[in-house]
C-alpha cells in the first residue's frame, strides 16, 4: 500500500517559522482524548488512515491553526490524492499523464460495488485508465477487477496498480497495450466487468456483477524518430525500429532474434535498453512488454518518463539477460528437471551481455 509519508512530501510547508504558538494543557488533552478514542477504532481503519491521524495531531501540538483541522479530513480532503494519476507518481511512473488525460466520469454500480472511471490518456500504443471503487463490502487490501478493457482487433496484454485509500475505497491505474505494428489514432474501447475478488484472477471472495463502459479517445500527439539501427553480439541480433515521442513519455520500439546456440542454452531471453542523454539525465523504463515466438524472437516495447525538452541527443545502451530456470531435480539419468520458472533468488546460470551504445539525434 502507498506509504502516507511518501505522499506528505507533495505538500508545501513553511519551515522557516520564526515564532512558536504556545498549546495550552486543555488543548493538550482535548487532543490526545481524540487520538485515544480514534486508536479505540484504528483495527477498523486501513495503516496510513492512523498514521494520518497521528501525523495532524503531531501538527496539532505546533499551532492552533492545525488543531482547528477536523480529525476526519482524510484521503478526500487531501488535494493530491484527487489525482488518481499523482498519486501512483512518487517514482515518476505517470508524471505528466494528468494534464494530458481526458476526464470521463463514468459511474457502473451493481452488487453493492460502485465502479468509478474518472480519466483515460491513449499514447497510440497503451491505454491508460483511473478509475476508483466504493463499497462497504470487504474487498480486502488488492482487490481485482477481473477484466481488461478491450479495442482494436489484435492481441492485448493489461496490468494495473491498486492501491486502498481508506476502508472501502481503492483507487487504481490501469495499462492496456496493443499488438499492432502501427500506432492508432483513435480507438473504441469496451470495459465489460462481471466480476470483482479479493484475489486475482477471480480468487479469493469474487463478487459478480455487471459494470459495463464505453467510451472513445484519441490518441495524444505524438512525433516519431525512425531508428533503423541493428547490432549483432553473442549470438543475439538487437534491432531499434523507432521512438514515439508524447507529452509524457517516449516509447522504443525494437526486436531481437537469437541463434540455436543461444536457444538449446538458455531457457529466457530477456532484453532492456538503458537511455540517457546527451545532458546527463538517465531515463526511467516505466514499463516493458513483449511478444513474440518467446524462444527464438520477440517485438518489445519500453515507456519511459517524460523527455527533458533541452535534450538533443538520446543515448540506448541495449542489455540482453540470459537466464536458466530453478532445477527441481534430476531424471535417473542425471540430466536435470527444469521448472518453468526463475526465483528473485536464483543461483541458476545468468548472463548480461551489454551491447555497444546507438546514439538517437533528436533535433
Amino acid at each position: 500500500m502507498k506509504d502516507i509519508y511518501e505522499l506528505f512530501n507533495g505538500i508545501e510547508v513553511d519551515t522557516n517559522v520564526k515564532e512558536m504558538s504556545s498549546v495550552s494543557d486543555i488543548e493538550k488533552k482535548k487532543i490526545f482524548k481524540e487520538l485515544n478514542h480514534r486508536i479505540g477504532k484504528a483495527k477498523k481503519q486501513s495503516k496510513w488512515k492512523r498514521a494520518l491521524s497521528v501525523a495532524i495531531v503531531t501538527f496539532g501540538i505546533i499551532t492552533p491553526a492545525i488543531v482547528g483541522l477536523s480529525f476526519t479530513a482524510y484521503a478526500e480532503d487531501i488535494p493530491f490524492l484527487g489525482n488518481i494519476f499523482n498519486f501512483f507518481s512518487s517514482d515518476g511512473s505517470y508524471e505528466g499523464y494528468d494534464e494530458n488525460a481526458e476526464k470521463l466520469d463514468l459511474v457502473q454500480e451493481s452488487n453493492g460495488i460502485k465502479i468509478s472511471i474518472n480519466d483515460t490518456v491513449f499514447d497510440g500504443k497503451t491505454l491508460y485508465i483511473t478509475y476508483m471503487i466504493e463499497t462497504d463490502k470487504d474487498l480486502g487490501d488488492s482487490p481485482s477487477v477481473n477484466s481488461t478493457p478491450v479495442y482494436g482487433d489484435s492481441g492485448l496484454t493489461g496490468s494495473e496498480n491498486i492501491s486502498r485509500i481508506e476502508e472501502g475505497k481503492y483507487i487504481s491505474v490501469m495499462e492496456t497495450e496493443h499488438y499492432y505494428s502501427n500506432d492508432l489514432d483513435e480507438v473504441d474501447v469496451n470495459w465489460n466487468i462481471e466480476s470483482v475478488s479479493t484475489e486475482a484472477n477471480n480468487n479469493g471472495t469474487v463478487y459478480d456483477g455487471n459494470w459495463n463502459f464505453q467510451f472513445k479517445v484519441k490518441a495524444v500527439e505524438t512525433q516519431y524518430v525512425a531508428l533503423n539501427e541493428t547490432i549483432e553480439k553473442g549470438g543475439m541480433t538487437f534491432t531499434a525500429d523507432n521512438i514515439a515521442i508524447t507529452p509524457m513519455s517516449f516509447i522504443l520500439s525494437y526486436q531481437h532474434v537469437a541463434t540455436y546456440d543461444i536457444i538449446n542454452n538458455w531457457d529466457n531471453q530477456f532484453v532492456e535498453v538503458e537511455v540517457k542523454d546527451d545532458l546527463g539525465n538517465s531515463y526511467k523504463s516505466l514499463s516493458v512488454s513483449g511478444y513474440g515466438n518467446p524462444k527464438f524472437s520477440k517485438n518489445w516495447t519500453a515507456t519511459y518518463n517524460k523527455l527533458y525538452p533541452n535534450a538533443t541527443k538520446l543515448i540506448l545502451t541495449p542489455i540482453i539477460e540470459l537466464s536458466d530456470n530453478e532445477t527441481i531435480g534430476y531424471y535417473k539419468n542425471g540430466e536435470q528437471i527444469k521448472a518453468n520458472y526463475r526465483t528473485m533468488e536464483s543461483e541458476a546460470d545468468y548472463e548480461e551481455i551489454r551491447l555497444e551504445d546507438i546514439t538517437v539525434e533528436l533535433k
